[in-house]
């Protein structure tokens, strides 16, 4: 055989081999790809697969951009002990267990040392090394030997969650709402639940046991995807100023529950929604909106309506004789007494509203509407054209209709009392919020507005909507009883049972209310609640402002209960706001020349702060609580570490960001003085035990 043909033999030998073996590979991927691929691919999705991830939440604001609700990202670290080899994981298990021990101090740097040994003998492949880690404290995991490599490199896992924060506590509470993953959601929190949920997303994730799902890739970022930011009209100043005054008021009669709203006037936007409820503690909080939701029969603050009726029916004036019985009447089999047995038989309508009499007021609307069917329906459909038959339409759930007797529906349930005792706020329900929007109308000179409680919803993008003051009713009556009804308004408190409440600060209108919500049973001890509906300032109304304390103790009319705490937010609010007028009015941007020194605070509220008044900054802070040190010519903004397990140095910081940190550190916190914290009672960095600490402002 020559050696031509051996080499061409050997040559198409190698060939075949070749063409078989392609042929053996190519047989196998077309058995596990198409005859078995249902079952591999089974089993791959069985430990990798695209997981739901919902976003943060977005974050709700005040009206002059204070944050409300936010959320903030946490990170539990964990670690795949098993995946370093052998030489990198000993090379560098001393100094991680230094770097460990620093930043979580469970473990000394031995026991550290020996429990992540122990782990990977065990073949851990998700050992916990912290739980609850802010974004700052990340970093530091991530630089720590061996886990810097990643999760491929060291084993390191992280694990983002997201934990909802209100930064004012308490504050506007039930009316901001709660999120609760396996429960309701309440408040605006649920009405606005598609624009604050956000995007859900699809993460790769890796099942390493059963059960136990990681992300597949690194978490390179801090931030993930985020729901829309609600903006509230809500004012927060206006909102504590009616919160305190509320709170001390239910604490002096031992009530039950009770509830201030305060609207302005002009758009119907709610600037402040108050709601305290006594808890099985004993201690007040936000747990029912009564505001929105608590029908109840409104007692003498529906008089305005009654009245109001009369005049806009042309049946009487502001001098209608009125017989006021001397403070008692009956009506058919029942008798009516006035809260006070006064003596007077021989009045008009004007001192009849404002010393409250139910004799009077009854006594006319029996004799006007009680006199046929038709005047029966046209008092009830009266009524109705005031707007106190329809929801107020709040961007809140669980607001209930109001119930108002009709003549014709509820035949039944009609008696010849009915007239004289609906028109003193019986024998029908109504929400405080339902009054107090018939009250704005009032005050907005017959204008019906409609209640609401966001003016703007934004992305990252920008505004994507915007909400305006909407007009329900262009005059729920003339002109002329509308100014008659406001002359009366304004008597209750210059001339009637609301004088005790007169100011020398503004000047207020309204009306009281006591109503007592057992009258049709015996009981040893009578239940009332106490209101007080009105608006101020008197001669140009710019808010309008409701009050129910319900089962006061004690006392219980409107105008010892309710109407004091209707004055003190009046006063208070009218105070602070013309100093922050007259405070703003002095600042011109141009005239700042110095940079102000060194500022601890929330990093958003300094930012605004410094863009508002024309300061540059250079922001090198990744954290929401910074320091700001002048530089040059403009501020710089560095990360302020906050660590739960030590007292932090608060000094520098405003009085609201002080008491923010220190009291969820758990400390109780009392202050002296205004301004910013220039000295601690108890020396930063030591051991926090929720002690009780003194701060001092100037």
């Amino acid at each position: 055989m020559d050696k031509k043909r051996e080499l061409l033999i050997r040559a198409y030998l190698v060939m075949f081999f070749f063409i078989g073996f392609a042929g053996i590979i190519a047989f196998r991927v077309f058995t596990i790809s198409v005859l078995e691929g249902e079952k591999w691919r089974s089993k791959g999705a069985h430990h990798i697969q695209w997981r739901t991830q919902e976003a943060d939440r977005g974050s709700i604001y005040a009206d002059d951009h204070s944050l409300l609700v936010t959320t903030l990202p946490f990170f539990d670290i964990r670690m795949d002990t098993k995946i370093a080899s052998d030489y990198e994981f000993f090379r560098n298990i001393d100094s991680l267990s230094q770097g460990l021990y620093k930043l979580n101090r469970q473990y000394s740097p031995g026991e550290w040392k020996q429990v992540l040994t122990m782990a990977r003998r065990k073949g851990n492949r998700y050992f916990l090394l912290a739980k609850n880690v802010t974004a700052d404290d990340l970093d530091l995991f991530r630089s720590l030997p061996l886990l810097r490599r990643g999760r491929y490199g060291g084993g390191l896992i992280i694990e983002r969650k997201s934990i909802r924060e209100k930064p004012y506590g308490n504050l506007a509470g039930r009316t901001l709402g709660e999120y609760r993953e396996n429960s309701d959601k309440v408040g605006l929190e649920a009405y606005y639940e598609k624009f604050l949920a956000g995007p859900v997303e699809q993460k790769l994730m890796k099942e390493i046991s059963s059960g136990i799902w990681v992300p597949l890739h690194d978490l390179d970022e801090h931030e993930a995807e985020k729901g829309d930011d609600i903006y509230t009209t809500l004012n927060i100043v206006l909102q504590d100023v009616a919160h305190n005054a509320l709170l001390e008021t239910l604490k002096k009669y031992d009530a039950k529950e009770g509830t201030v709203i305060a609207m302005e006037v002009e758009t119907g936007a709610i600037k402040a929604m108050v709601n305290l409820n006594r808890s099985k503690s004993g201690r007040y909080e936000e747990i029912y909106n009564c505001a929105v939701a608590k029908n109840s029969e409104p007692g003498s603050t529906i008089k305005t309506a009654s009245v109001l009726a009369m005049l806009e029916d042309g049946l009487a004036g502001l001098s209608s004789g009125v017989d006021l019985g001397g403070g008692k009447k009956k009506f058919f089999d029942r008798m009516m007494y006035d809260s006070k047995q006064h003596g007077i038989h021989t009045s008009d309508l004007r001192e009849a509203f404002e010393i409250s009499s139910n004799v009077g007021i009854a006594g006319l609307a029996h004799k006007y509407y009680n006199a046929n069917a038709e005047m029966r329906k046209k008092f009830y459909t009266r009524l109705c054209s005031f707007g106190l038959c329809d929801i107020s339409g709040i961007d809140l759930l669980g607001e209930p209709k109001p119930y108002i007797k009709d003549p014709e529906k509820d035949k039944k349930i009609w008696y010849g009392t009915t007239i004289p005792w609906m028109s003193h706020g019986y024998e029908m329900h109504l929400t405080p919020l339902q009054q107090l929007s018939f009250y704005n109308a009032i005050a907005n000179n017959g204008k019906w507005m409609k209640p609401y409680l966001v003016s703007e919803i934004r992305n990252k993008t920008g505004t994507i909507k915007k909400f305006k003051p909407i007009v329900v009713n262009e005059r729920i009556a003339s002109e002329s009883s509308i100014k008659a009804i406001k002359e009366l308004l304004e008597g209750v408190v210059t001339r009637g049972t609301a004088k005790n409440i007169r100011s020398n600060i503004i000047t207020m209108a309204g009306k009281t209310g006591t109503t007592r919500i057992d009258y049709n049973q015996e009981e040893e001890v009578r239940k009332y609640n106490a209101s007080f509906a009105g608006y101020f300032p008197s001669e140009k109304p710019k808010y309008s402002m409701m009050i129910v304390v319900y089962e006061p103790k004690g006392a219980y009319y409107g105008s010892s209960v309710a109407a004091p705490v209707f004055k003190e937010i009046a006063e208070r609010y009218t105070i602070i706001d013309q100093n922050m007028h007259t405070l703003a009015a002095a600042v011109h941007p141009e005239e700042m020349i110095h940079l102000p020194g060194k500022v601890v605070g929330n990093k958003k509220d300094l930012i605004d702060i410094m863009e508002y008044v024309q300061i540059g900054y250079k922001d090198k802070s990744r954290s929401n609580w910074v320091e700001m040190d002048p530089f040059e010519s403009r501020m710089l903004v560095e990360n302020k570490r906050i660590q739960k397990a030590i007292l932090p140095d608060v000094r520098g910081m405003g009085a609201r960001d002080a008491i923010y940190v220190l009291e969820n550190l758990g400390y109780q916190v009392a202050m002296e003085g205004a301004g910013k914290v220039y000295k601690q009672s108890l020396p930063p960095g030591i051991e926090n035990r929720g002690q009780q600490i003194r701060i001092y402002l100037n």
